[in-house]
């Protein structure tokens, strides 16, 4: 390739070096990402762009559903859970395969959900081959087997858990297969960091960090959601610069919130969040997910909701709730510390480690437009760059390493 990843982590290397209490700048953000976006377009729009593959077994209960010719919008629209690496589908072109599992050792990620997290039974999550929960049919409908597939047509083939077997994957030489584990307390995905699974070449670490740790060669700064700002926008052909309001809970702080907390928010409009009534969360003794952001009602609200809370006071998670709201186009106010890796995201005005924190902060953006679109730009620039262009440019870098040091041998 033309670029060098270590020329851009050079290039971004001051940034980086700063203390992590002060906020990035949103100068500093912008003028390095602009030309690197710039590269990416081109190189997308350009004959050189890579021929890129998504692909997820049939047991897999997250992510789209749907024929391989379905449009970007129709397999959103069709996931199970959450709206995951889109950016993949709609600037990037990917296509996307339904595959039948397989029993190869590489292919049985998706079992440790049942065996290691004890989420549900091996029964349950291939009950998905059959019947996806409030549809009459199953994957089954839309897989083919991996041996069916002409995988010369794509430079890199992105696997949910690992979904195309070794035997398999060794025919194609000049393509670079990688793959996500799906869920970052798995076994596999701690194995992942340490050496690629059979017949895999890179392993995409669900990380959007400003300052990514040194990692093995074969492991990309990869977010499970691949979005920017407006994508969603770009996607249902609506305004992304529409007037806003109300506020969209994450569905672990929404959980936890009490009738008199959700009140509090009223005078910034409807409060909208993806819950369960308390009677559904669990059913047989078995947790229920949260209802989809992509359902239409849920995703209406979240598109155009001016600000996004998540987890003031409440449990550690990964933040991809975060990226998905940004990208929608909301302002995110929120713990930093329940973000861990990804705190950064927020400053003074925006960090909330309560719910009186968090209506604080929204009284005073409401009174302050200048400081809230300054915010906004920040959290704004900082997806597009972490979760977009950084990403796409290290995965098509490293995959053209990969065959190219293939081929020499």
């Amino acid at each position: 390739m033309v670029f060098s990843l270590l020329s851009l982590q050079r290039m971004f290397g001051r940034l980086f070096q700063r203390n992590t209490d002060e906020p990035i700048a949103i100068q500093a953000i912008n003028a390095r990402l602009q030309p690197a976006r710039e590269r990416l377009t081109t190189l997308l729009a350009s004959s050189r762009a890579p021929r890129i593959a998504l692909v997820k077994q049939d047991v897999c209960e997250d992510l789209y559903c749907g024929p391989v010719n379905a449009s970007p919008r129709d397999l959103l629209e069709s996931t199970q859970l959450r709206s995951g690496p889109i950016a993949l589908l709609s600037a990037a072109q990917a296509r996307f395969h339904v595959l039948e599992t397989v029993s190869a050792p590489e292919c049985c990620i998706w079992q440790e959900r049942a065996t290691d997290l004890h989420w549900d039974t091996l029964d349950f999550f291939a009950s998905y081959r059959d019947r996806i929960p409030g549809c009459d049919y199953g994957q089954r409908q839309f897989a083919v087997s991996p041996e069916a597939v002409d995988w010369s047509q794509y430079e890199i083939v992105i696997s949910i858990d690992v979904a195309v077997p070794a035997s398999v994957t060794r025919n194609f030489p000049q393509t670079a297969w990688a793959y996500y584990v799906r869920e970052i307390k798995a076994p596999s995905y701690h194995a992942g960091l340490m050496s690629p699974a059979t017949g895999q070449d890179l392993f995409l670490n669900h990380g959007f960090r400003w300052n990514p740790p040194a990692a093995a060669a074969h492991v990309v700064e990869f977010p499970y959601h691949l979005q920017f700002a407006g994508c969603f926008h770009e996607l249902f052909q609506l305004r992304f610069d529409q007037p806003r309001n109300g506020t969209f809970v994450d569905h672990h702080t929404l959980v936890m919130m009490s009738s008199d907390d959700r009140r509090r928010f009223s005078p910034f409009g409807p409060l909208a969040g993806p819950e369960l009534p308390f009677h559904l969360r669990h059913e047989g003794g078995k947790s229920v997910p949260p209802r989809r952001t992509m359902d239409p009602d849920l995703r209406e609200r979240l598109l155009n909701s001016k600000y996004f809370l998540i987890t003031p006071g409440q449990r550690h998670v990964h933040g991809t709730a975060l990226v998905e709201a940004i990208a929608a186009g909301c302002l995110a106010i929120g713990s930093p510390a329940a973000l861990r890796t990804h705190s950064f995201l927020f400053t003074a005005r925006t960090a909330a480690e309560s719910v009186s924190d968090a209506v604080e902060r929204i009284r005073r953006f409401e009174s302050d437009h200048d400081a809230y679109f300054m915010e906004l730009q920040r959290q704004r620039l900082l997806i597009d760059w972490l979760c977009y262009v950084r990403p796409m440019l290290m995965l098509i870098e490293k995959s053209a390493a990969v065959v190219s040091c293939r081929s020499k041998k």
